[in-house]
């Protein structure tokens, strides 16, 4: 709906100024007033009608001028025009009376005399009279004997009986006082008929507002240049028309005291949801140096004073919103009251993490908690930040993000507080014992105890001892920077039982090492991971074993148990526990059956824990004193995770493989297998692929319909060159000899990605992009390898829609800037060979799916600019 600021008199007739919702430029529209609603604007039907009565006026009569006061006090002037020359018929002499005379003592002549009729004015449109200010003045006074009872009427007609008297007086008075501000305002100053027209109009807005807001407005008018701005009036109007003169004129007397660069913002802002409320007294002055530049903080800072913090609280936050440098981007989040701040510590924080490249955008919820928790300042001040690394702050500052969740009730958010309060100081104490390079570990391990569940920080308190103390073994050279540990021992860590945290605690260093290798890289930790939180929960006595006798084979065969679906996993470990040498110790059974269970099982890569000679013997018919049999046994026992693990491990593969006749003893096919379990787009294809590869097709992708397709839409593509392509063999420094060839095999192909630890590897973000390299023609694997054949870097190429070769990165990305050049030489050679331009990034070119779904496209490489060491 439209919000009419007021109603201007105009040649053409009465005119809305209407204010639109968006408040877009222009601010004010022009309507005319028949087709503006009664809604819109109250009172308007009585104003045409009084308007429209003013085009057939007959003289200067009480209704005359109650018509020309409806209309003044309802309107005001509009666009400036010329004065008019006054020159009513009203105003000359009427006809002199008849005389009496002696003969005629009551002016009679007799019965048959008619005497001539008194001339009748003429019928006339004064309404061009009510345009300008001196018209105006110079009608009324022809008006002035009508004056006692126009106000008569118009009492009648529901004006205000307190207003009308204040009207007469300036009518009668000669010190041309306007009647509009005086029956409104009660402005009865001669300097009231000298305000623009611009500005009067505004005076509409403070009708029924406190005595003397027309006043305050006025001493305003300088200041805030109201009737010379557009933006300045069309933000006055709307702040009043929303707040009202008892709420808006105060904060036109903040603006006032502000630059005239933050007028608009301040009143633009005020109209924002949440500062209803917000009192212009408490405004700070000081604040608007931290605001000024953003508009959501000055929003937020209204929106602050309306939730009614107090002005400590408030300005700590932006001062450190302006410290920080954060863009609008960043906001505060409101607590439920003002708290200490510790404005120093946390200036600090952000300070480090800026340095650090890090970023400080955690770092404005801390100061959202300094007032949601009783306390978090005092704590927060008392953490050893000066003792911490960068990365240590940037995670203990996430660590204590997760106290804050908008969505939780305040209770709920202290009772995890209660929960914190008790762990900060155990955490600040162990930190102040670990060594800088693994602090950013020790946090982590916390948060992955404490505040990864949801909901957080409602775990018992036997966890928290258990990681702290496994935390300080762990949170050491030669253990990894890296934390990947606690994630796979996370069943371990969590077990609900005191024993196990026990055993774990006493898990020797090199198992842990051992076990810690296996976790080497982030996608490998998350397959022991998942692996670990299968087998944990099936038999823990069994992974606690392994993990201090054998901890590679229990990381080797949870990585490959954590490759498989959860349901199959599951019905997998049912299956395990079945087995006859997982149901009953084989060790405790006689000789004889126990030699013919292990004869049995003990085939591919399920090594027999029972010493050699003594199975030969026993496999020989032979016999052993007691206590070679008893030592034997021993020995067998102690080896029985192992056994079991192995035995769980081939279940495991032979649930990747399958109907496939695939050997997955060798690496390549195990990795391929892995990988056609694990992703989720372009599953089914590579499925396919893998399937007939297997079979002995390893032409398929080539000899396949679509991919003939391909070549026959690409005919600048030579097919033998493509997919043979150059050899390219030099010496880098520092490398020695080193060939680049593009992979020939499908299998070596699709362990472009788990080679040099890209996000194409085995269970990364973007593994399904592998599938694609080895199911589109249109999509080749260059590798670098050294004497040995061992993959020192690879790089992705493709043939685009418009028969671009287009070059991706180059992986690892520390690869040495040599081998960076060897990789742009080889580039150019080839495309050089294949007559097709080579697209020089960063840029997008289209590169079409064959047989695959999807494929991510991360750019074509910078040629110009290989990456730096």
């Amino acid at each position: 709906m439209r919000q009419v600021v007021c109603i201007t008199r105009e040649p053409g007739g009465l005119v809305a100024l209407a204010l639109s919702e968006a408040g877009a430029e222009p601010a004010l529209a022009r309507v005319p007033l028949h087709e503006v609603s009664e809604r819109e604007a109250p009172g308007r039907s009585l104003l045409l009608a009084a308007w429209e009565a003013l085009a057939r006026t007959r003289g200067a009569t009480a209704e005359t001028l109650t018509h020309v006061l409806r209309v003044l006090l309802g309107t005001v002037q509009g666009d400036d025009v010329a004065a008019r020359a006054l020159g009513h018929p009203w105003v000359e002499p009427p006809p002199a009376p008849f005389r009496r005379t002696a003969a005629h003592p009551r002016g009679y002549r007799g019965t048959i005399h008619q005497p001539p009729k008194r001339r009748q004015p003429e019928a006339l449109d004064i309404r061009l009279h009510l345009l300008h200010r001196r018209d105006v003045q110079a009608l009324l006074e022809t008006l002035r004997p009508c004056v006692t009872e126009a106000v008569s009427r118009m009492l009648s007609q529901g004006f205000s009986a307190e207003r009308l008297p204040r009207m007469a007086a300036a009518l009668a008075s000669s010190a041309r006082a306007d009647v509009a501000l005086a029956y409104h305002h009660g402005f009865t100053e001669a300097r009231g008929a000298e305000v623009p027209a611009a500005f009067t109009r505004l005076g509409v807005l403070l009708t029924g507002g406190p005595e003397g807001s027309f006043v305050r407005l006025l001493a305003l008018r300088g200041r805030l240049s109201i009737d010379t701005q557009p933006p300045v009036f069309a933000a006055v109007a709307r702040l009043l028309l929303h707040r009202g003169p008892g709420a808006g004129l105060p904060w036109l007397e903040v603006a006032a005291r502000l630059p005239p660069e933050s007028h608009v913002p301040l009143l633009t802002a005020l109209l924002e949801p949440g500062t209803a409320g917000a009192d212009a007294s408490a405004y700070d002055l000081d604040i608007e140096p931290f605001i000024a530049r953003e508009h959501l903080w000055r929003v937020q800072y209204l929106q602050g004073l309306a939730a009614g913090y107090t002005r400590e609280y408030l300005m700590s936050g932006f001062r450190l919103l302006a410290a920080w440098n954060l863009g609008s981007h960043s906001w505060l989040a409101w607590p439920r009251r003002s708290g200490f701040v510790p404005e120093a510590c946390l200036s600090r924080l952000g300070a480090w993490l800026d340095a650090e490249g890090i970023g400080s955008y955690s770092v404005p919820r801390l100061w959202t908690l300094c007032g949601e928790l009783p306390g978090f300042g005092e704590r927060l001040a008392s953490l050893p930040w000066d003792a911490l690394s960068p990365a240590a702050v940037h995670e203990l500052v996430e660590l204590l993000r997760t106290l804050w969740d908008s969505q939780v009730e305040r209770k709920v958010r202290l009772r995890w507080w209660s929960v914190a309060r008790r762990v900060l100081p155990l955490l600040s104490r162990q930190l102040l014992r670990t060594p800088a390079s693994h602090q950013a570990r020790c946090i982590h391990m916390v948060y992955a105890a404490v505040a990864f569940d949801a909901p957080p920080w409602s775990v018992p308190d036997l966890r928290v001892t258990t990681v702290l103390a496994f935390s300080e073994r762990v949170c050491k050279p030669p253990f990894q920077e890296l934390d990947r540990l606690s994630f796979a021992l996370e069943p371990l860590l969590r077990h609900a039982e005191p024993e196990i945290h026990r055993r774990l605690q006493a898990i020797p260093e090199r198992s842990l090492l051992r076990f810690e290798h296996c976790c080497a890289r982030h996608t490998q930790a998350g397959l022991v991971g998942e692996g670990m939180a299968l087998l944990a929960p099936h038999d823990v006595g069994l992974v606690l074993d392994a993990l201090e006798r054998f901890p590679d084979v229990l990381g080797r065969t949870a990585r490959l148990l954590g490759t498989l679906r959860r349901p199959v996993g599951r019905a997998l470990l049912a299956g395990f526990a079945r087995h006859p040498l997982v149901r009953e110790d084989p060790f405790a059974l006689p000789p004889e059956r126990m030699v013919a269970l292990l004869g049995q099982h003990c085939t591919e890569g399920v090594e027999s824990p029972l010493p050699r000679k003594a199975r030969l013997a026993l496999e020989e018919g032979g016999t052993l004193s007691s206590g070679q049999l008893e030592r034997s046994l021993r020995v067998a026992s102690e080896g029985l995770p192992r056994l079991r693990l192995q035995l769980l491990a081939r279940m495991a593969v032979d649930s990747l493989r399958g109907a496939m006749p695939a050997d997955a003893r060798e690496p390549r096919v195990l990795h391929a297998l892995q990988m056609a379990t694990l992703i989720n787009e372009n599953r089914r294809p590579l499925r396919r692929l893998l399937s007939r590869y297997f079979a002995g097709e390893h032409d398929f992708v080539l000899r396949h319909p679509r991919s003939r397709e391909w070549f026959q839409r690409h005919p600048r593509v030579d097919a033998e060159r493509w997919l043979t392509g150059p050899v390219l063999r030099r010496e880098v420094p520092g490398v020695g000899l080193v060939t680049l060839a593009l992979e020939q095999d499908v299998l070596e192909a699709l362990r472009l990605g788990t080679l040099v630890g890209s996000c194409l590897g085995l269970n990364a973000v973007c593994d399904y992009s592998a599938a694609s390299v080895v199911l589109d023609v249109n999509k080749r694997v260059l590798y670098a390898r050294d004497a040995r054949g061992q993959v020192l870097a690879r790089q992705l190429l493709a043939i685009s829609r418009d028969d671009q070769l287009v070059p991706f990165s180059v992986y690892p990305e520390r690869t040495p800037q040599a081998l960076q050049s060897l990789f742009l030489e080889y580039d150019l050679a080839f495309a050089e060979a294949l007559g097709l331009p080579l697209s020089d990034g960063p840029v997008y070119p289209k590169v079409e799916s064959v047989l695959s779904e999807s494929f991510w496209h991360d750019g074509s490489w910078d040629l110009g600019g290989p990456r730096e060491d």
